[in-house]
Formats: structure tokens, sequence, C-alpha cells
């Protein structure tokens, strides 16, 4: 399914993208990791999120996630059970960070 065992990054970045209202940083793939060697099989609009803690959970599918500036619908979650994080594709309905307004 991928090239890489863990596609996601053990740490969130400093700056995520976004905190949703739960807490879990959220943030795009690099321009690196977009290429068709990283997500080999995968197409759509793809998310890294990390939810490690007692207090936060993995996204589920058809949830609905808020951020400032920031609406999206989880369409599919790529979970990575020991690790606390996932790879989730998302139907982004607002973003005024990177301007994909739709």
């Amino acid at each position: 399914m991928y090239k890489f065992k863990v596609p996601v990054p053990s740490r969130p970045p400093k700056e995520p993208a976004y905190i949703d209202t739960t807490g879990r940083p959220w943030t795009l793939p690099s321009n690196d990791e977009q290429d068709d060697e990283y997500f080999t099989e995968w197409s759509g609009n793809f998310w890294y999120v990390w939810f490690q803690g007692a207090e936060l959970e993995c996204p589920e599918e058809d949830e609905i996630i808020y951020a400032d500036g920031f609406e999206a619908k989880v369409v599919h979650v790529n979970r990575l059970y020991r690790t606390m994080r996932a790879v989730v594709e998302l139907e982004v309905y607002k973003d005024r960070k990177y301007n994909k307004n739709v």
C-alpha cells in the first residue's frame, strides 16, 4: 500500500497546519511525500493527523473536522494503531490557510 512502513512522521511539526477543536494536530504531506513512490496506490486529499495522548482519539469516517478557518469531512482513515497517528483522506469544505475554498 505504501513504500514506507509508517508513512506518518513520528511527531507532528512544531507548527502544524491546523489543530482541530479536539486538540489533534493536522498537516499536509510535504511535496516529496506526495510523489508516486511514497503513496503508491493512494489518490485523494490526504492529511496526517496525530492523536497521541489519553484525551485524543483517532478520527472516524464521516466525522466533521473543525479548526480555525478549516472544515472537512473524513472520508477514509488509514490508522497506525500502536503509533497513534494516521493518514486521513478528507473532503475539504473550507481551507483558509491554503486558499482551497470549496
